[in-house]
């Protein structure tokens, strides 16, 4: 998907996600309560370099709603920032892996939070049209 899209469908994306968790869905074996907050501070390190401060103590997947209240309340700065960030084809953030591009950095966030709400939105769609479980986890029952 064209980066545009991508932040394009951001706030999409992050409602879709956060209404899956406040759903039936069964995440507790899926690593969203690790990668989640990885990616929401990542995403948020390359707002910090524009001016735009996000921060939480939030632990696990929760921390994706303290950012969508953040998101909302800054809609226009964020959104300026990233579009500002994705024409920018020179501009780089240091992480602790080394130097990379801030916009490969940000289209990998806005690619992640799409492929978690797409996927999530799967496994909805499968628990409604009641699928059979692919394993059978003997805590779940």
């Amino acid at each position: 998907m064209e980066a545009a899209a991508l932040l394009f469908s951001l706030k999409d994306n992050i409602n879709k996600i956060i209404g899956a968790f406040n759903s039936k869905l069964e995440t507790r074996t899926m690593p969203y309560n690790v990668s989640i907050p990885l990616e929401v501070d990542m995403l948020a390190g390359v707002l910090r370099l524009h001016g735009l401060n996000f921060t939480s103590a939030t632990t696990g997947a929760k921390r994706l709603e303290d950012f969508q209240q953040w998101f909302l309340q800054h809609e226009d700065q964020a959104m300026e920032v990233m579009h500002h960030v994705l024409e920018d084809k020179r501009a780089y953030i240091k992480t602790p892996q080394g130097t990379v591009l801030q916009k490969e950095m940000l289209i990998r966030r806005l690619e992640f939070f799409n492929e978690t709400a797409h996927t999530l939105m799967v496994m909805m769609q499968q628990q409604q049209l009641k699928s059979p479980k692919h394993h059978i986890y003997p805590y779940l029952n």
